[in-house]
């Protein structure tokens, strides 16, 4: 009787002293990334970087570089003045905050495209190909689309970023990228009513 209650004694502690070291060993339910700087001492460096600000700048590049190549095409082929005013102003604000994006995102080595990704050539394809008011309404359909995405993005970033400089512009330009959305709405519904009224 003796001899078995040693065993379970002895298995009773081994297993106190299994969940102890699984216990410290456990992840962080808090989920901070790996390489967040000063994880450390439990406060991120605010001029540090994480992985959500460096996928950021990589997706935030992509959708900046296709915004001003896409427009310049609107600037020559465009056929509704407004359209075209709107593709000035895409090239204008967004060549800007590309330049800036850029600065801010320099020394994280984000892997930045050269070219545009296999979505935005397809678009470029239909943009080179179309004409008249099937152009204007393909373009400006294009902008909502791509509004809606870096509206998404830069909200996604303001509340899981590291880098407080790059938190800043995500946090500028939201409104910005709102306000632009809001002006393609616009144009498509008045593109999409002058159809209807020519027919």
């Amino acid at each position: 009787m003796s001899r078995h209650l040693s065993v379970l004694v002895l298995a009773g502690s081994c297993v106190l002293l299994a969940s102890g070291s699984f216990a410290q060993e456990g992840a962080n339910p808090a989920g901070m990334s790996p390489d967040t700087e000063g994880k450390e001492l439990a406060k991120p460096a605010p001029e540090g970087s994480n992985t959500q600000d460096k996928l950021f700048v990589r997706q935030a590049a992509l959708g900046g570089q296709a915004e001003v190549e896409l427009s310049k095409i609107a600037q020559k082929k465009a056929t509704d003045p407004a359209v075209r005013e709107f593709a000035d102003r895409m090239v204008e604000v967004h060549s800007k905050s590309n330049q800036q994006l850029m600065k801010l995102g320099r020394g994280m080595q984000p892997d930045l495209p050269k070219n545009l990704d296999a979505e935005h050539q397809s678009v470029r394809n239909e943009l080179n190909k179309a004409q008249g008011q099937t152009f204007d309404l393909a373009y400006i359909s294009s902008q909502i689309q791509d509004h809606q995405r870096t509206a998404n993005l830069l909200q996604w970033h303001i509340s899981t970023g590291q880098n407080e400089a790059l938190r800043k512009y995500s946090m500028e330009t939201l409104p910005e990228v709102m306000a632009h959305l809001e002006h393609a709405k616009e144009s498509y519904a008045m593109l999409t009513q002058g159809a209807g009224s020519k027919r």
